[in-house]
């Protein structure tokens, strides 16, 4: 997910890094591409989400786990605790 979100941040940061330098060559915070960048990045997160589930889905089919699910083992010998009376609450903790 790292390598997958750096990567995908270059383009952001580039696109972000023209947008500062035409605000401070222009000496207006508020320059007109800034709602441009804004839907830029909308649209960029949903990208990069939509890119990290295929890359995702692709992996765990390499890897062999795409229907892996994780089981809880029950613990027989676990007896368990007390319960106790919240003083904040006043619920069983």
């Amino acid at each position: 997910w790292l390598q997958h979100c750096s990567f995908h941040l270059l383009y952001l940061s580039f696109v972000g890094a023209i947008v500062f330098i035409c605000q401070l060559s222009s000496g207006n915070w508020d320059h007109p591409l800034r709602p441009f960048f804004s839907i830029f990045v909308m649209i960029w997160s949903f990208v990069v989400m939509v890119t990290w589930r295929r890359r995702s889905n692709f992996l765990a089919y390499q890897w062999g786990t795409l229907d892996y699910q994780e089981e809880e083992i029950a613990r027989p010998e676990f007896k368990g605790t007390e319960y106790r009376v919240c003083p904040i609450t006043n619920t069983y903790v």
